[in-house]
Order: C-alpha cells, then sequence, then structure tokens
C-alpha cells in the first residue's frame, strides 16, 4: 500500500514539473515574440562650431570723481542745478574767496619788500667786495656785507614760498568740475561753513561710455581663456536692447576669494539708456569646438556617475554609451567625446528602454 502511495507522489510530481517547465518556456518565447519598441533616432554627425556664452554684468561709471573741499571757510556761492550734466572746467562753487584774496595780497607785498631788500643787499656786498680787495675795510665788516646778503636771500625766499602757498589756497576758492558728466545732491549749501579740508560736496559720474564688469568663473577661464582678449567685440541686453561692445581689460590672475577672473567691457551711452548701477545680461561670441557632435538635448540620460545615450546597433540592439558634453545650451548638447560620425542614438522613449532592447526606428530628427 505504501508503495502505490510513493509511486503516486512521484508520478505527481514529475507532471508538475514537465507542467513548469512548460510554463516557463512559454513566458520566454512570448517575451521574444514581443515586438521591439518604436523609437526615433538621430544620425551623429562632427562638425566645427561656434557659441556664445552670458555672463551677468554690473554696470559701472566710465569715470566718478568725489569734488572735494581743500579749505576752511564759508561756501559761498552754487553754481550748478543738482543733477545736471557739467562740463569739465564748470565753476561749481566759490568759498570765502576776499578773506584768501587779501591774504594772497599781503603775500605778494611781502614778497615785493624781500625783493627790494635783496636787491640793496646784493649792491652793498660788491661794493663791500671792491673795498674788501683794496683794503678799506676790515675782514668783519666784509663778513656782516656776506651774512647780510645770504640772510636776505633766506628772506626773499621765504616770501616767495608765501606767496605760492597763499595762491594755492587762493585758487582753492573756486571749485571747478574735475571732469564732465552728471552732478549730485550737494552736500553743503550756500552759507554753510566748510570746516574740514577733503570735505565731499558732490560726485560727478560720466555716463558714457560706461563699463561693464563680469566675472569667469575658474572652470570658463580653463576652457576659454585663449578666446577672450582685449578688443573682443561682446553684446550687452537690457530692457529689450542690445548693445555692442568691447573688453578692455582683463585681470592678470584669479581672485582667490570668488575663484573667478574679472573682465571688462566698455560700451557706448550717448543715450544714457545704460544706468549705472544696474545689472544685465553679456554675451561674448567666437567661442568654438572642433570636430564636436551636436545632439538633442532630450537624447541624454543621466546616471550618478556618467551622462550616457542610447546608440542603436545593427538589427536594432541598443548599447549605453557614456559621453563627455561640453555645453548644453537651447535644447542641444555638444559632445566632445563619447560618440562618432555616423552613430544613430535613441532620442524618444528613453525612460521606456534597457540596455540589450531591440528597438525599431520609426523616424529621426
Amino acid at each position: 500500500m505504501k508503495n502505490i502511495a510513493l509511486s503516486l507522489a512521484l508520478v505527481g510530481s514529475l507532471f508538475l514539473g514537465c507542467s513548469q517547465e512548460s510554463d516557463s518556456k512559454a513566458a520566454q518565447a512570448g517575451q521574444m515574440k514581443m515586438p521591439p519598441m518604436p523609437v526615433k533616432a538621430f544620425d551623429v554627425t562632427l562638425a566645427d562650431t561656434t557659441f556664445a556664452k552670458t555672463y551677468s554684468a554690473l554696470l559701472k561709471p566710465y569715470e566718478e570723481v568725489a569734488v572735494v573741499a581743500r579749505i576752511n571757510g564759508i561756501l559761498e556761492k552754487e553754481n550748478f542745478i543738482e543733477g545736471s550734466y557739467v562740463e569739465k572746467g564748470t565753476v561749481l562753487y566759490e568759498i570765502q574767496k576776499n578773506e584768501y584774496k587779501a591774504t594772497l595780497e599781503a603775500a605778494q607785498a611781502t614778497h615785493k619788500k624781500a625783493e627790494a631788500n635783496y636787491s640793496k643787499t646784493s649792491k652793498d656786498f660788491k661794493r663791500s667786495e671792491y673795498l674788501y680787495t683794496n683794503k678799506a675795510i676790515s675782514e668783519k665788516q666784509y663778513d656782516e656785507f656776506l651774512y647780510a646778503i645770504d640772510d636776505a636771500k633766506a628772506t626773499l625766499q621765504a616770501a616767495k614760498a608765501a606767496v605760492d602757498k597763499a595762491q594755492i589756497e587762493y585758487n582753492y576758492t573756486t571749485i571747478k568740475a574735475p571732469i564732465s558728466g552728471r552732478i549730485g545732491m550737494s552736500a553743503s549749501d550756500a552759507g554753510s561753513y566748510i570746516s574740514t579740508p577733503n570735505a565731499v560736496l558732490t560726485t560727478i559720474t560720466a555716463l558714457n561710455p560706461v563699463y561693464a564688469e563680469f566675472s569667469l568663473p575658474n572652470n570658463d577661464v580653463l576652457e576659454y581663456r585663449s578666446q577672450i582678449k582685449v578688443g573682443g567685440v561682446v553684446s550687452l541686453s537690457i530692457g529689450g536692447n542690445s548693445y555692442a561692445g568691447v573688453v578692455d581689460f582683463i585681470a592678470p590672475k584669479l581672485d582667490s576669494k570668488t575663484d573667478t577672473l574679472l573682465v571688462r567691457a566698455k560700451f557706448e551711452n550717448s543715450d544714457e539708456h545704460l544706468v549705472i548701477g544696474s545689472f544685465a545680461e553679456l554675451k561674448l561670441d567666437g567661442f568654438s569646438y572642433k570636430n564636436v557632435a551636436i545632439i538633442p538635448q532630450n537624447a541624454l540620460l543621466k546616471t550618478s556617475d556618467a551622462i550616457n545615450v542610447y546608440v542603436i546597433e545593427e538589427g536594432g540592439a541598443l548599447t549605453i554609451r557614456p559621453i563627455t558634453i561640453a555645453l548644453v545650451k537651447d535644447g542641444e548638447a555638444i559632445v566632445s567625446a563619447g560618440l562618432n560620425a555616423g552613430d544613430k542614438i535613441v532620442v524618444s522613449n528613453i525612460a521606456k528602454l534597457k540596455p540589450n532592447s531591440v528597438v525599431t526606428i520609426i523616424g529621426g530628427e
């Protein structure tokens, strides 16, 4: 009885094993019969290309000067309208002119007196030389004439220095615009007493031309420094308008704090539409890559280790291939390594694919 039961169990297990093996084979057969995934393909070509880089730029004045008082005194006149344009040399302020003029005239009078005294002692000394040579005066008397002319000469030099100083101070009573530009608000009004030399009274800002300063990240410096040169043409976009300018300065070294390289460009601003202190988008043209592939950005498959694309081999089989991206912009990727001319890459249904899948091409780009 036990032998019969054991035989029946063995037969049952054989039938079950055969059934499972049959189901597995049927599943594999069904999988192999699944139709290839339809995808769009892109034909890779290699070529040289040019492109532009954009950076955020800060607009700064071409020149900006603080107008300062160099003397103490009452601010007598203010000869400008705040916010107006002033030409270089325009008289802006006048400070206590009469008092400094009187000081200058007194110094000039002292100078004339010293000149007259020097002239007299010079003649006396010449006579003393003749008399001393002919032994008509003693050596002591001769020395007195010599000391007198030396004293007169020193007095004359001191008087001349006093005149020069008084003239300089008198000149400081008239404050003129050191540059042409738009003048700011006045820090002091007429009637105020200016008590601190070098006190800032106002500022003048030259608005035409203007500077645009921007910084290149270290990576861009390493890659594009040879293509960014003084004299290179750049463009600036702000408020829907575009302006052409020229690079006129490149810093000799990186800023160690920001790891960037300062670059400056100069722009004409005759209409004063470019406002100092504002930010704008600056574009540099003329960058180039040699023998690269330009592919649609949607062909990229990013992983934690690399950026890849699906390459379609003969028969529709897929392989995943890592690539090196030089630049991604405006929906396109510039590939500097990893692709060959003639490769076909997948540009659709990428999320549904796996390596070693089989695809069929339904269209291209």
